[in-house]
């Protein structure tokens, strides 16, 4: 029998009757997103009715308050629920692909500007992707991202484990950006990248980026209240020759901020286009 056995089921059926309906009206409806919002919840109500199950009704309230209400709301009340205090100590959050792709154009040029001789901005470098047998034409932006994703590949591999890329910690007067957070059990993991499409690069701006992600790491050490160790691997990636990256490890391997004392480890990794299977073209190369 289809008939419903009882006022539930019937219920159940009418709310996926009117489903139906509201999906076939959203196709030609000037109002179609939300038409297709009130087919999502009468669907969902009828199959949480036939299901007739506590986690059902559960999941069902929450899965139909995302759409008529505010985001952050919901998150809270997932918080309370499962008794998560450090919910409301900070946020955590991705930045948005634009800010991303801001603050990398934004690094190229601080060091270009820094640069002894001046150089075009709009310079394009020449790189092969590896695997790639044909030549491809990137802007310094472009090869950034690529040789960043490279590195956190390499960072990934070594701790297998994925790293939660370009983060946003949020907290009362406070707001703290890692290019890369990666969370172990016995400590976590900060990642920052300076990918330098152009050489030679002037020091200055490594120095003081290593100084501000020191100062940050130590911040976010106080807000997650946790005995947790922190370490940061700090990324460098250029055209530089061999020689030259063992003189700069040195030169940066000096780099401390007083009050982070010995309680935050850096380690520095000094990649190559070449070593990341990213190779640049050889007008590139003669600049190292």
């Amino acid at each position: 029998m289809l008939l419903p056995e009882n006022i539930r089921e019937g219920l159940a059926a009418v709310s996926i009757f009117f489903g139906l309906i509201s999906s076939f009206i959203s196709f030609k409806s000037v109002l179609k997103v939300h038409a297709l919002k009130i087919t999502g919840i009468l669907l969902l109500l009828g199959l949480c009715l036939f299901a007739n199950n506590p986690w059902s009704y559960f999941a069902g309230i929450f899965i139909i308050a995302t759409a008529v209400t505010r985001t952050e709301y919901l998150q809270n009340l997932a918080a309370i629920i499962r008794g998560n205090k450090e919910y409301f100590d900070y946020k955590k959050e991705f930045v948005s692909n634009q800010e991303i792709f801001d603050h990398k154009l934004q690094e190229i040029i601080e060091f270009k500007q820094d640069e002894k001789q001046p150089s075009d901005d709009t310079e394009l470098v020449t790189a092969t992707p590896g695997g790639v047998n044909t030549i491809e034409t990137l802007q310094p932006l472009q090869l950034a991202l690529i040789a960043e994703d490279f590195a956190f590949k390499e960072i990934e591999r070594r701790y297998n484990t994925p790293i939660q890329r370009h983060i946003r910690i949020t907290t009362k007067g406070k707001q703290l950006e890692f290019d890369g957070l990666l969370e172990l059990k016995d400590k976590s993991v900060i990642c920052a990248t300076k990918i330098i499409p152009h050489d030679p690069f002037p020091i200055e701006p490594l120095t003081y980026s290593i100084q501000q992600i020191l100062h940050e790491t130590v911040e976010y050490q106080k807000i997650i209240h946790k005995n947790k160790k922190i370490s940061i691997s700090y990324v460098v990636v250029n055209a530089f020759v061999k020689e030259t990256k063992e003189e700069l490890i040195k030169h940066l391997s000096k780099i401390r901020l007083k009050n982070a004392s010995d309680e935050v480890d850096v380690e520095y990794l000094l990649f190559t286009f070449d070593e990341l299977g990213i190779p640049v073209s050889d007008s590139l190369k003669s600049l190292s």
